[in-house]
């Protein structure tokens, strides 16, 4: 659905994020049993994922935190717990990926010391997947849970607080904004503001499940190409992550420079996304480095504290992302028109400035802070499908020589 209101064009597409179930009622069910309750929980914060002690039947386990997905437990828990099968649900992943799953009753879970009874969970084999094995989680909290809590995340003192009351929680209404919950896993969206020449709005899924900062879904962005808003800086055929149900297909996506997003009061300038094959855009958890989030399920009302309220994220960037395919780190999108002479979609990577990418250290790779950060300039060792191998020299271009590089303007 499309608006075109005055100077501002809306977008407004719904559908399930990370999962895109069937008409199920049975994520609905669940309740509470804890009543005015406010608990502090100390998380992890790895690689902008939020784990989570939670406990079931007396173990402790490892869940992430993920506001786009319906709650899942592994199949581990699943063996352990032996809960009542509900059904089977078809479910997609957030790239349109299909499979049947199970969908089990969890007689009772307990963040912190409350009690929730009866929600329901999805099950799947996590430690079958590359990238959730390496963080040695056990399932998800999704938002089925939480649509009658608050819950208010502080990434700097590694602290979930949950609550049924607001009062409980130093919050600024004048720095909150109107939710929707969607679905039956009660998907919370929020609107944002995006702005380069033009100016307009989008809705989008408050997803702490994804570990960058803005997603911009192809579909939202083709319905704002006819403003002037996004600033076009590459497309290249490739892939860039790997979804919950395995490899991602090679797709066409667009590198695009935002010049100011605003969420809430904090505006935000100078962001560089790519373009997703999902419904939806997000905003994940790297906005949680710039402030304070809480998502009050029960008002229907989002509210973020930022640390400052002006961040210019403007940075020199690579021409290349970097993703996983047959258990190797590989080449994604390759941006850079020079750089796709040379590099394409599943070249291997097989050393960084000389350090051999092993298999033991895939996990490194994937859950510490990347190696690519720090550096300006790095040489590649690069298996091609052919067998070739060589080295290649690439090397971060600042952001008005890529603007330059397109003819583009900021003025």
């Amino acid at each position: 659905m499309k608006i075109a209101t005055l100077n501002t064009f809306k977008i407004l597409i719904i559908t399930f994020s990370l999962f895109a179930c069937s008409q199920n009622t049975s994520l609905k069910k669940g309740k509470v049993v804890s009543k005015n309750y406010y608990e502090e929980i100390a998380f992890e914060f790895e690689k902008n994922k939020i784990i989570i002690p939670v406990e079931i039947d007396g173990t402790t386990y490892r869940f992430l935190l993920d506001t786009g997905a319906p709650n899942i437990v592994s199949l581990e828990v699943l063996n352990a717990i032996n809960p009542n099968v509900i059904s089977n649900m078809p479910t997609n992943d957030a790239n349109g990926k299909k499979q049947n799953l199970k969908v089990v009753e969890l007689k009772s879970v307990k963040i912190g010391a409350v009690e929730f009874q009866g929600y329901s969970a999805l099950v799947y084999d996590l430690n079958g997947s590359d990238i959730f094995k390496c963080f040695g989680i056990d399932g998800f909290i999704g938002s089925n849970m939480l649509k009658n809590s608050i819950i208010q995340i502080d990434a700097e003192q590694r602290l979930l607080k949950l609550t049924d009351k607001l009062k409980h929680l130093n919050v600024n209404k004048k720095q909150s904004d109107k939710i929707k919950l969607v679905g039956n896993q009660s998907s919370p969206y929020v609107w944002i503001n995006v702005s380069g020449k033009d100016n307009g709005r989008e809705r989008v899924l408050i997803d702490t499940g994804m570990g960058g900062l803005y997603d911009l879904s192809r579909a939202h962005y083709e319905a704002f190409k006819t403003k002037t808003i996004f600033n076009v800086i590459g497309q290249s055929d490739g892939a860039s992550s790997v979804s919950l149900f395995g490899e991602v297909p090679v797709n066409n996506q667009i590198r695009v420079h935002l010049p100011k997003l605003v969420v809430n009061n904090l505006v935000l300038e100078n962001c560089i996304t790519h373009t997703t094959k999902d419904d939806n855009s997000k905003i994940g958890a790297e906005l949680l480095n710039h402030g304070v989030m809480t998502i009050d399920y029960k008002h229907k009302r989002f509210y973020f504290e930022p640390k400052t309220a002006n961040i210019d994220l403007d940075k020199p960037v690579l021409g290349f992302t970097s993703t996983l395919k047959d258990n190797r780190i590989v080449i994604g999108y390759v941006w850079d028109k020079k750089l796709q002479q040379q590099l394409s979609y599943g070249d291997a990577i097989l050393a960084i400035n000389g350090e051999p990418l092993k298999e033991k250290s895939l996990c490194d790779f994937i859950v510490k802070a990347s190696v690519f950060e720090p550096l300006n300039s790095i040489v590649l060792n690069i298996k091609k499908a052919n067998g070739d191998v060589f080295d290649i020299n690439v090397t971060k271009k600042e952001l008005a020589a890529i603007l330059t590089d397109f003819n583009i303007s900021l003025n």
